[in-house]
């Protein structure tokens, strides 16, 4: 049988493995954007790439992202028999509906924000800028749902929002020219995914009489991918004419790199549902933004990313601006007087 001690710590050791997942994801993402179909124009016209879709070609990537991270997700739903509720949960109930509204705002807005960010940028800054997300989405939820906040709320969000602030103003010879654009874009994945938040927030505390439809969060996370998939396959693809830059991607084989990391993504938001089971959704999300340092680190040690002083210390702001944002000391005290 297993302890509240036990749930505690394996809550803890998920929600670090969330924020390893998450960090691997980006600096992996941001590498393959190296490959020379997405920066060489001689190399990009010769595979009938046209000049819109290679400056955008984040978009074409975050379809391949979000698409496998769909292919990945309904993998586990099938063989544990959930995906045929998933797509009832879809077409029948509010909730479902809600769900495909946030996929809307949280990835053709949000994913695809956080790799041009992390394109013009670089992974470390765009990782650390996008972890406040939670935050600004409290921020929203208290202007628009009129939802409290509390002082140490405040508090949190003001100081991760300072660490944001300063680090866009990093003017260390180290960021790349377009620095500037890419927190730009940084900055509106963090909007993309806090207002996907609000919006499944809203949906899950104000959408009544579906009690009798039950929708494990595995089966929200494979709409949302789902749901996001379609967007960018007829919506966004078209519109920058990504299709042959996504025949290129699949003829050199970068499809497969792709592939290959969004495990890493579907993995992360599995044991994030997961770790906010175990552990509750605040100290869930804190431990998430712990992703922005392991982005500092797998840079620095897989590719020898240069990290600056400014980078390091206005991330750990960042983070401890969540962590005071999303964690009650109260439950410390809870999880000593019951002895976890």
């Amino acid at each position: 049988m297993e302890t509240n001690g036990n749930r505690y710590q394996k809550g803890i050791l998920l929600g670090i493995l969330v924020g390893i997942l998450w960090g691997l994801d980006g600096v992996l993402m941001g590498q393959v954007g190296k490959a020379p179909i997405f920066t060489d124009t001689a190399a990009a016209a010769a595979a009938g790439v046209s000049s819109t879709a290679f400056s955008l070609s984040p978009l074409v990537t975050a379809f391949f992202h979000e698409s496998f991270c769909f292919v990945w997700v309904a993998l586990v739903l099938l063989f544990s028999r959930q995906l045929k509720q998933a797509f009832h949960v879809l077409l029948h109930t509010k909730k479902g509906r809600a769900t495909a509204l946030a996929a809307l705002v949280g990835s053709p807005i949000g994913m695809s924000a956080y790799l041009l960010g992390i394109q013009y940028a670089g992974a470390p800054y765009a990782s650390s800028i996008s972890v406040i997300y939670p935050g600004v989405g409290a921020l929203i939820s208290y202007f628009v749902l009129k939802e409290k906040l509390s002082k140490r709320a405040v508090l949190g969000i003001a100081t991760s929002l300072l660490g944001s602030f300063m680090l866009s103003f990093d003017s260390s010879k180290a960021v790349p020219e377009t620095f500037a654009k890419g927190v730009l874009f940084a900055a509106l994945a963090v909007l993309g995914w806090a207002l996907e938040g609000v919006i499944i927030g809203f949906a899950m505390k104000h959408v009544k009489g579906e009690d009798d439809v039950e929708a494990t969060p595995q089966q929200l996370l494979c709409l949302r991918y789902f749901i996001a998939m379609l967007a960018y396959a007829v919506i966004v693809l078209p519109a920058v004419k990504g299709y042959p830059l996504a025949g290129a991607i699949v003829s050199e084989g970068l499809v497969l790199k792709y592939a290959g990391i969004a495990v890493l993504g579907a993995m992360t938001y599995l044991c994030w549902y997961k770790a906010v089971d175990l552990i509750g959704s605040a100290m869930g999300t804190a431990l998430n933004s712990t992703a922005a340092l392991w982005t500092i680190i797998f840079s620095a040690l897989l590719f020898k990313a240069p990290i600056t002083p400014a980078l390091v210390l206005w991330g750990l702001v960042i983070v401890a601006g969540v962590f005071i944002f999303a964690v009650d000391p109260a439950i410390f005290k809870k999880k000593n007087k019951t002895g976890l």
